[in-house]
């Protein structure tokens, strides 16, 4: 029998973040915040073609370089509870098809000097796809969000 190409892996990212985790959820939960903080850099579109930030629905966001055909995250909302955790079914495709299917958990705790958050990805990466890719992308929107936290904090 011939097995696909298809990995499954999970993936642990932690950060000790100095915003509360009303701000931090802030961040996760706001179209225009996502927008800023994800963004991949220069030479990158990034639209949202739905956002609905509630249990039972779904978004749809497109990325990828100008000019060229956009993936497509396609985010279902599973359990959200304010200021604690989030969890989402999530999908990747592009103009071949489904690369990545996978569940994310995002959690804050509290702590003395802001939040601890940890994102767990466990999916299956197929053809084209892999969770060392997810982990770097992660971890840059990872320090992109503890940027977009610190310009906030010194703007209010």
């Amino acid at each position: 029998m011939i097995m696909p190409n298809i990995d499954h892996a999970t993936i642990i990212l932690e950060r000790s973040l100095t915003a509360t985790p009303s701000e931090v959820f802030a961040a996760w939960s706001n179209r225009e915040a996502l927008l800023d903080w994800s963004a991949p850099g220069d030479g990158w579109d990034m639209a949202y073609r739905a956002f609905n930030f509630r249990v039972g629905h779904t978004d749809v966001l497109t990325f990828g370089p100008v000019g060229a055909e956009p993936y497509v995250n396609t985010v279902h909302y599973h359990a959200i509870r304010a200021d604690q955790f989030i969890v989402y079914s999530s999908t990747v495709s592009h103009e071949n098809g489904l690369l990545f299917a996978g569940m994310v958990l995002l959690e804050l705790v509290e702590t003395a000097s802001g939040t601890d958050f940890r994102l767990t990805e466990t999916g299956f990466y197929l053809e084209g796809d892999s969770p060392e890719g997810h982990k770097e992308g992660w971890a840059a929107m990872l320090d992109g969000l503890t940027a977009y936290l610190g310009r906030a904090g010194r703007a209010a």
